[in-house]
């Protein structure tokens, strides 16, 4: 997540997402992300991630360290609430497997596969996007689309809140265990982490306020002020008639491979 939200280096290397407007590339995850809700073919989704993987190569994106990042976040929530979808319980049909009383339907896995295809798909070119821009230029791109100040400064702060927020828990961990002689008991461990969640819970709305307070004090109106002048080139054009291309070829070839 560190390196997803401090995503400098990534932005700053010669690759093809990199050369992209923000602006565009926003509109591109609407885009993309909108076409895949619309697939009902399992073969039409893989296309568009593995279309998503070949980007990521191109914009000098680890493809491994990229499918790990999406499967460990949304690849992993899709499945905890799909899985039940696979069951007899919500999707009747022809049983797969049987565990008791609890039978895993054709139908129902289909569904349930479907719907954490679309999640990964939907969710890895955002990832994407985004660990390929500078936050500053998204929030500039936000800005622009005229999306109003209280949202584009409320997502400004929460970036800097989770990032502080994810070093402190990281110092704690590294503080604790750097002082530990011994494993503690599973009682022991839980019950302080319980504290140090309390202590995040705490320190994140102090250091709210604070921040909230030290920007009134110093003029703060509600906008969000940025030095990043955006322009749209020939190669966004291109990026903006290739994005279109793609999403109506792989629609059409859902229509081809969807189950009637």
């Amino acid at each position: 997540m560190m390196e997803v939200l401090e995503n400098d280096a990534t932005a700053s290397l010669p690759g093809l997402l990199q050369s992209i407007d923000p602006r565009v590339k926003l509109l591109s995850i609407l885009l993309f992300a909108v076409t895949v809700s619309f697939m009902q073919s399992i073969g039409a989704i893989v296309v568009m991630i593995l279309l998503t993987v070949a980007i990521a190569a191109a914009s000098h994106v680890s493809s491994l360290s990229f499918a790990r990042k999406v499967w460990a976040s949304a690849g992993l929530f899709a499945v905890l609430v799909a899985a039940p979808a696979a069951t007899s319980w919500i999707t009747p049909g022809a049983p797969l497997i049987s565990v008791g009383p609890v039978a895993v339907t054709t139908s129902g896995l289909y569904l349930a596969t479907r719907l954490v295809l679309r999640v990964v798909a939907g969710a890895g070119i955002g990832l994407l996007i985004v660990w390929t821009t500078r936050w500053t230029d998204i929030l500039r791109a936000l800005t622009a689309m005229r999306l109003p100040d209280i949202v584009v400064a409320t997502l400004a702060m929460t970036q800097k809140q989770i990032v502080s927020l994810l070093r402190t828990v990281e110092n704690i961990h590294l503080a604790r265990e750097s002082r530990m002689l011994t494993v503690g008991s599973t009682r022991e461990n839980r019950g302080w982490v319980v504290e140090r969640m309390g202590f995040v819970a705490s320190k994140s709305m102090k250091t709210a306020d604070d921040v909230y307070d030290a920007m009134l004090s110093r003029g703060f109106t509600g906008a969000m002020p940025s030095l990043v002048r955006l322009r749209t080139t020939a190669r966004d054009w291109v990026w903006i008639a290739a994005s279109v291309t793609t999403c109506a070829l792989t629609l059409g070839l859902d229509r081809v491979l969807a189950p009637r």
